[in-house]
């Protein structure tokens, strides 16, 4: 092809026209040689791969159609199939053979991505093999070959096994780096066949090879290991990976990610979560015979617990990606392992705080994103020793938190304000209604441990009963139910607190007193009187005996005040309030979850992988 091919030049190049031709090309033709020692600049971002993919549309249509009599498709597969020698990729003289190995991928990549847009999925599996490997099926005026029963004796199978092969057992070197990129987008472009299609994954062959011929727990390992290990790209230097073969090497490195290189990012890591995340979210129902089997995996995963909770915590400085949440949700939301080890640990902020900045950045965060992040949390907070424990973790202020300058506060404190800041945001402008309730489900779950909580978190959960009950009175004809319900909450939270930690919370007592004319306007309010009834005890306990001491009315010492509530909390007849249900959400996954999750993800990996995905074509909703 040339060195340095540019993608305009595509269109008219001869061996890649040779390719695509009416004319076969044994296995054993020189041409292959010539071929597969090209040199081209390949895509570095989901632009270029646009512009590579639309330059290559016409190669590809006369391939479809050529192929059916030529096979030249099968036969670079073949090809393919024959130099991947494991032993050989790997030494260190065999530059000429991993160039090769490369561009066969490369261009098959691009075929292939030109099919899974274009074509049925029959189709797709036909153009690997010969037309005497098919059933051939009259259709009309034209002619289909049904794929044979033993897929484990198609070429697409071998081609596909050969894939997970490179992933799961090629050693990561500088020299095979490049391999494994171009064998993870390979991966990818043929799974994404799902958003071309109305068939559910689960009755695609593809999706089948993988959940019943693929070793599913070795591949999922191997994703996983890849994704942690945060391999970055080689560092070129003197004759380079080829030594000089191709003048373009970085690009090569670093064409499967649509974000500038730079040394901390590693484009290995991003497309084998990428894969990894695709084959969990897809076939969530069986069949398969036994379930998703990376499903499955993940959730029974007991190895390198550590090391996957380090790599999830490792940049506590900034908000939780949106892969690592992905994840996170699925390890403990399927895996019981991971679950009890995260809830054990007494660094839990590691992770948490990253999850909660993510909720924080709520106009920045893609929705769901922040929504993926608050469910995380909800599982968390359905365990009460950890809605104990963090409040007995205390941290040295949260700078990233904006409104107000906090300079020791409870992780339990810190998820109070970041919910509630939330809620109120999305219930004034986002108006989304899962999203304000798995924040308030959060803090309903949490409310019976709340333990010394700071003035501060105390004075916004009130200010948020008094921003919504002010919505509420202001448009009493329209429809309310979202603030309804929000209400109902807000108020059931602080009753809850009160009716199990008055006597640890003397902040809260202190915020009532002080601002207890916010309850007034909807005392007697049918929907909330019965809780508003409760709060209104403790106000009216605490006020009677605030009374009794006229000295502290006029007086402006906060800490006296407090000493007082606390002292007058051992008082406090706690039979006197009335009974509620024990706050408890459970967070339970939607029944077919594929619908949420399956877009979901392939948007992530539009992000992640740099590959293009030509979305007029999407039947995926």
């Amino acid at each position: 092809m040339g060195a340095g091919s540019s993608h305009g030049e595509l269109a008219d190049n001869d061996c890649l026209l040779r390719l695509a031709g009416e004319l076969e090309i044994t296995i054993d033709d020189p041409f292959w040689d010539t071929f597969l020692t090209f040199s081209l600049n390949p895509p570095t971002c989901s632009q270029d791969d646009k512009m590579l993919t639309d330059r290559l549309k016409s190669i590809c249509e006369s391939l479809v159609v050529n192929n059916r009599n030529t096979s030249n498709f099968k036969t670079l597969i073949r090809l393919l199939l024959d130099k991947a020698d494991f032993q050989k990729l790997e030494a260190e003289e065999n530059n000429i053979l991993r160039w090769q190995v490369f561009n066969g991928l490369f261009i098959a990549r691009y075929f292939l991505k030109y099919l899974v847009q274009n074509s049925k999925e029959i189709e797709i599996i036909n153009q690997f093999e010969l037309q005497t490997d098919g059933i051939e099926v009259a259709l009309g005026d034209r002619k289909e070959y049904a794929v044979p029963e033993d897929l484990n004796e198609t070429t697409s199978f071998k081609f596909l096994s050969l894939l997970v092969k490179i992933v799961s057992e090629l050693k990561v070197t500088d020299s095979t780096y490049s391999i494994h990129l171009e064998s993870l987008n390979c991966i990818i472009v043929v799974l994404s066949i799902q958003m071309y299609t109305i068939q559910t994954s689960s009755s695609l062959i593809i999706y089948r090879i993988f959940m019943e011929n693929i070793d599913a727990v070795k591949l999922s390992k191997a994703l996983l290991q890849r994704y942690t290990e945060q391999i970055k790209p080689p560092v070129l230097s003197g004759a380079g990976i080829f030594y000089g073969l191709a003048s373009n090497l970085w690009n090569i490195l670093t064409l499967s990610t649509n974000v500038p290189v730079q040394t901390n990012q590693s484009p290995l890591s991003s497309l084998s979560i990428s894969v990894l995340l695709i084959l969990i979210n897809h076939c969530t129902s069986p069949p398969p015979p036994k379930g998703n089997p990376y499903r499955t995996c993940i959730s029974s995963l007991s190895d390198n617990l550590v090391v996957i909770y380090q790599f999830l915590g490792d940049n506590p400085d900034a908000p939780l990606s949106e892969e690592k949440t992905l994840l996170l949700y699925h390890l403990i939301h399927c895996n019981p392992s991971f679950k009890s080890f995260l809830l054990a640990r007494t660094d839990i902020e590691v992770v948490l705080i990253p999850l909660l900045r993510t909720i924080y950045n709520t106009q920045s965060s893609r929705f769901q994103h922040m929504y993926m992040a608050l469910i995380v949390l909800l599982i968390l907070t359905e365990d009460q020793l950890f809605n104990k424990t963090v409040h007995s973790i205390i941290l040295k202020g949260a700078t990233w938190y904006q409104e107000r300058v906090v300079s020791e506060i409870s992780l339990g404190g810190l998820i109070i304000l970041v919910t509630t800041r939330t809620a109120q945001y999305n219930l004034l402008k986002m108006r989304d209604k899962y999203l304000h309730i798995n924040c308030f489900a959060a803090l309903a779950n949490m409310s019976s441990q709340f333990n010394q909580l700071h003035p501060y978190v105390c004075q916004r959960m009130l200010s948020l009963y008094e921003v919504l009950s002010k919505t509420f009175l202001r448009s009493p004809n329209q429809d309310m139910s979202a603030i309804d319900e929000a209400l109902r909450i807000v108020l059931e939270v602080i009753n809850s607190c009160l009716s199990n930690q008055l006597i640890h919370n003397p902040n809260l007592v202190y915020a009532l007193l002080y601002q207890r004319k916010v309850f007034e306007p909807l005392k007697s309010h049918e929907a909330f009187h019965d809780v508003i009834q409760n709060i209104d005890m403790v106000i009216t306990f605490f006020s009677a005996k605030l009374e009794r001491e006229e000295e502290l009315l006029n007086s402006s010492d906060v800490n006296t005040m407090l000493s007082r509530v606390q002292h007058w909390s051992l008082q406090w007849p706690r039979d006197l309030m009335k009974k509620f249900p024990d706050l408890k959400f459970k967070y339970v996954e939607e029944e077919k979850p594929e619908e949420f999750f399956g877009p979901y993800v392939w948007s992530l990996v539009n992000i992640l992988s740099g590959i293009n995905f030509e979305s007029t074509l999407y039947k995926l909703n």
